[in-house]
C-alpha cells in the first residue's frame, strides 16, 4: 500500500496527557473514494492503527485512529495506565478511552483529511468491534453529528458488567472446588451440540436458537470420556459448574446479574484451565477481566484474585459498577439525539461469541425500542444482526458477515436499509458456505430443499 503516514500528538488543558491521533490517506485524489473512516480499538487499546488501516486503505478511505494517551497495543489487556503512582484513578487517562478522545479522533482525523485534499469528506463512518464496539454505540449516544453511519460489531455496552461477568466461571469453579479442563467442558459442548444442532433444519454445528435446547447437563452424569491423558468420569459438580456459567452470575438470592454463555459456546477463553503434565490444575482467567479487577476494582495488581469468594465477588461487583458505570457504559437507550442527525447505525453481534454476551446487545436493542417508539421507527435509523455460529468479532462454525461496512454505506447515501447481512465461512471439509444474517428478530430456517451451504436455501 502506498500512502501518507500522518500523526498528531495533542493534549488537553489541565491534564498532563499526551494523545497520539494517526491518520492514513491515499496518496491521491483518484485514490479517495471521498469517505473518512473512524476506526475503533480493542480491548483496553483506545485504537489498534494498523490494524484497521490496511483494509480502510484499501478500500480507499482516509482513516484514523488513536491511542487514548496510553499504550495499549502491545498489551491489549493491560491497565496499568489507569493508576497514579499512588493508586489513585488517573481519570483523565480514563475518560480519554472511555469518551473524550472518540470525538478528537473524528475531529483531527477529518481536519486533516480536508486540509490534504483541499476539501473534507463527503460522508465519515465508525468501524469498530468489540471495544471499538462499544466506542461506536458511545458516539451515537455522546456525539450525534459527528458521523454519517456507525457500523459496531460484537460491542462492550455494559462494560463493568461484562468485565466483573467474564471472571464468574473462575469462582463458579473454585467455589465448587471443580477445576475443570477445556477438554472436560468440550465434552459437554460436543454433547449438546448433539442434541440441538438439527433444531434449525440442519447439521452443520450450529445452534441457532440456544434458548430452544433442552440439553440437561445432569444426563452426562456418569459417563466417562477420554481427557488429558486420562479417563474421566463425569460427576454432578461438574454437571453443576457446567449449567452454572451457562446461566451466568448470580446473586446468593438468584436473582440473576449478568448473562451466560450459551449452549454451544466455547468456554476455553473464560475457564481455561491449565493443565500441568504431573496433573495439578491452575487458574488462568481471562486478562482484560482479571485486569480491570486487580487495577480498578481493587486498586491492587499483586492481589491473587484466584481466592476470591462469592460474597467476595458480589462485593467487587457493586463496587466496580458505583464507580465506573457513569463513565464506561454505553448503554444509554436514548438516541433521539443521533436519529435528528439523519444518522445510520448497523450493529451486529455473533451468537456464540465466547467474551461478549450477544444477549446484552438484544437486551439493549430492546430497551431503545421501548425509548423511540417500537420496533418498526428504531428500524429507520438503528439495525441489528444476530450471526448464529460467529464468534467473537469473526471466526466460529457459522456464516460471518462478509462486508457490512458496504452494505451500511448503501443505507447511508443510497437509502437502501439492509434486510440481511450477506455472510459466508469455510466448513471443516474446505466448502465455501453462504447465508444471509438475518434482521433482528428474524431467524434463518433451512427451507428443506436446495443445497443447504448456499444463502438461497435458507430464508428469514
Amino acid at each position: 500500500l502506498n500512502y501518507c503516514d500522518v500523526k498528531i500528538k495533542l493534549n488537553h488543558p489541565g491534564t498532563n496527557d499526551e494523545v497520539l491521533v494517526e491518520i492514513v490517506l491515499p496518496l491521491t485524489h483518484d485514490a479517495w473514494n471521498g469517505r473518512f473512516q473512524a476506526v475503533g480499538g480493542g480491548g483496553f487499546a483506545t485504537g489498534i492503527f494498523d490494524i484497521g488501516f490496511g483494509m480502510a486503505l484499501t478500500d480507499g478511505y482516509a482513516a484514523a485512529s488513536t491511542d487514548g494517551g496510553h499504550d495499549g497495543i502491545s498489551n491489549m489487556a493491560n491497565l496499568a495506565w489507569a493508576l497514579n503512582p499512588d493508586k489513585s484513578v488517573n481519570w483523565d487517562l480514563l475518560q480519554n478511552f472511555a469518551t473524550r478522545s472518540l470525538a478528537d479522533l473524528v475531529y483531527v482525523g477529518k481536519s486533516v483529511t480536508a486540509q490534504y485534499f483541499g476539501k473534507g469528506p463527503h460522508h465519515s463512518y465508525w468501524n469498530g468491534c468489540s471495544m471499538g464496539g462499544r466506542q461506536g454505540y458511545m458516539m451515537a449516544q455522546k456525539y450525534p453529528g459527528l458521523l454519517d453511519g456507525i457500523l459496531a460489531a460484537a460491542p462492550v455496552l455494559s462494560m463493568t458488567y461484562f468485565a466483573m461477568g467474564d471472571y464468574w466461571p473462575q469462582v463458579v469453579m473454585k467455589e465448587g472446588g471443580t477445576w475443570m479442563s477445556n477438554c472436560e467442558f468440550q465434552y459437554f459442548g460436543k454433547m449438546a451440540m448433539e442434541e440441538c444442532d438439527l433444531m434449525d433444519g440442519f447439521a452443520d454445528n450450529v445452534i441457532s436458537n440456544p434458548d430452544e435446547c433442552g440439553f440437561d447437563e445432569k444426563t452426562l452424569v456418569g459417563k466417562r470420556v477420554q481427557c488429558d491423558e486420562a479417563e474421566v468420569e463425569i460427576t454432578e459438580k461438574m454437571a453443576d459448574v457446567v449449567r452454572k456459567i451457562r446461566e451466568g452470575p448470580r446473586t446468593p438470592f438468584g436473582a440473576k446479574l449478568w448473562f451466560g454463555l450459551p449452549v454451544g459456546t466455547s468456554t476455553d477463553f473464560l475457564a481455561n484451565i491449565t493443565v500441568s503434565p504431573e496433573g495439578p490444575r491452575a487458574s488462568n482467567p481471562l486478562g482484560i477481566s482479571a485486569s480491570f479487577i486487580k487495577w480498578l476494582v481493587l486498586k491492587d495488581p499483586s492481589y491473587n484474585i484466584s481466592s476470591l469468594t462469592y460474597l467476595d465477588y458480589f462485593a467487587l461487583w457493586t463496587q466496580a459498577n458505583r464507580e465506573y458505570d457513569w463513565i464506561l457504559n454505553a448503554d444509554n437507550p436514548d438516541l433521539s439525539a443521533f436519529r435528528a442527525t439523519g444518522g445510520k447505525f448497523l450493529s451486529w453481534h455473533g451468537i456464540n461469541d465466547p467474551v461478549i454476551s450477544y444477549e446484552n446487545t438484544i437486551q439493549y436493542r430492546k430497551r431503545v425500542e421501548m425509548e423511540m417508539g417500537g420496533s418498526k421507527p428504531t428500524d429507520e435509523f438503528y439495525r441489528l444482526f444476530i450471526a448464529p455460529g460467529v464468534g467473537h468479532c469473526m471466526h466460529g462454525a457459522g456464516p460471518v458477515p462478509t462486508d457490512p461496512l458496504a452494505q451500511l454505506v448503501q443505507w447511508v447515501e443510497n437509502g437502501e436499509p439492509p434486510e440481511v447481512l450477506e455472510a459466508s465461512t469455510t466448513n471443516a471439509g474446505g466448502d465455501l458456505v453462504t447465508r444471509d444474517v438475518c434482521l433482528y428478530p428474524r431467524k434463518a430456517k433451512y427451507m428443506g430443499i436446495g443445497d443447504p451451504k448456499r444463502a438461497s436455501s435458507w430464508s428469514c
